[in-house]
């Protein structure tokens, strides 16, 4: 099991859902432009809160949870960077990620991710 926090874990248990979990630095530009199109947006909000359990990771506080969900997205698309944003099963376990995600691309992985769960 991967550490992304006990409380985020647990409720992704009880309530049998995903995690999204976003990894970002203060200095990181695109992390900025992905939370205020997406992260700050009350349609995606919803959409994220309805289906996961959104875990939000300062990269400089947990070097850890950074350096295991970098892995991950690295051996699943070849490349890594920030932000950086996993789906993980409700142990943590990474199963998709990538970096930044327009606005849209977001919302219409979410909703296909969602379904297939």
């Amino acid at each position: 099991m991967v550490s992304v926090g006990r409380e985020a874990l647990q409720e992704a248990q009880k309530n049998n859902k995903l995690l999204i979990i976003s990894i970002g630095y203060a200095a990181c530009h695109w992390c900025h432009v992905m939370e205020h199109e997406s992260f700050e947006d009350t349609i995606v909000a919803d959409l994220m809160n309805t289906h996961y359990v959104p875990v939000k990771v300062d990269r400089e506080e947990h070097p850890d949870v950074d350096k295991i969900y970098m892995s991950a997205v690295q051996q699943l698309t070849g490349r890594g960077g920030w932000p950086l944003n996993v789906v993980a099963l409700p142990d943590g376990r990474p199963v998709w990620g990538g970096t930044y995600f327009p606005k849209n691309n977001w919302m219409q992985a979410l909703r296909q991710i969602a379904d297939v769960w």
